[in-house]
């Protein structure tokens, strides 16, 4: 598989995942123009997308949707019933296409095969994605405050991690930001933190394998790269076994499991 995390933060989400001939996209939090853009720098033409999924309703995951639909009518939306409610009037009339996913279930797509779970967001009914397809195994798990202890098993032994690691506490708490917000992101409705994220990675990675992690949903101005590597070192019992990788809002970033 190859893997192309076309932006990743705040300002917008994004994700390519090509497998064979197949082509999917994850979330479309960018616009129209920029996704077009980034997906030709990597060489995919955004003709070939045929297969969206969408894990919530926040608008740093949707902000493209309107006019990607007004320009590709014959591609099929995957979506929860709680993100599809959420969605305003116009673009739902846009939405001729779509199957509602529920959680804890197995979908065939392509070649792909998407198991999905529940995130605990503050969105309506927001859903991770587990993705394998010629024995490799993707797992996509950002925009949550928390991750239940009854799907360890379903994300553990990947080959790739798309896991945010949202911000450093001290950081968010220091900051400007209004108290109502740092409540939110520090809730189990919010975002992980950098050692929220640390200890689940070393949970789901066995000792005697290799994965690369993604660290996904990096804030701007309550977390740095510095930061997110001490709670790798301090936290994760063996740091060789993870490949980290920093996602950017602004360059592509390819991975090739």
């Amino acid at each position: 598989m190859e893997i192309i995390i076309l932006a990743s933060g705040s300002k917008g989400n994004a994700m390519n995942i090509k497998s064979n001939n197949s082509n999917i996209l994850i979330d479309i939090g960018i616009s129209y123009q920029v996704l077009k853009s980034k997906l030709k720098e990597n060489m995919v033409d955004i003709k070939s997308i045929k297969h969206l999924f969408i894990t919530h309703e926040h608008s740093d995951h949707i902000k493209g949707l309107q006019v990607f639909l007004k320009y590709h009518v014959d591609v099929t939306v995957y979506l929860s019933l709680g993100t599809y409610e959420s969605l305003d009037a116009k673009t739902k009339e846009l939405l001729i296409n779509y199957v509602i996913l529920k959680s804890d279930n197995t979908y065939e797509i392509l070649n792909f095969k998407f198991e999905t779970y529940g995130l605990s967001h503050d969105a309506k009914e927001p859903l991770g994605f587990v993705i394998s397809s010629n024995n490799k195994k993707v797992v996509i798990a950002t925009d949550t405050g928390y991750i239940d202890e009854s799907y360890f098993d379903l994300l553990s032994n990947a080959d790739f991690y798309l896991l945010e690691a949202n911000h450093e506490p001290s950081l968010l708490m220091d900051s400007s930001r209004p108290y109502y917000l740092k409540q939110r992101i520090i809730s189990e409705k919010g975002h992980l933190s950098n050692h929220e994220a640390s200890y689940l990675i070393d949970k789901f990675i066995p000792n005697d394998k290799k994965a690369v992690w993604a660290v996904a949903h990096i804030s701007e101005d309550c977390n740095n790269l510095h930061l997110i590597e001490k709670s790798i070192v301090r936290i994760i019992k063996d740091p060789t076994k993870v490949d980290v990788l920093f996602t950017s809002q602004t360059t592509s970033k390819v991975v090739k499991i």
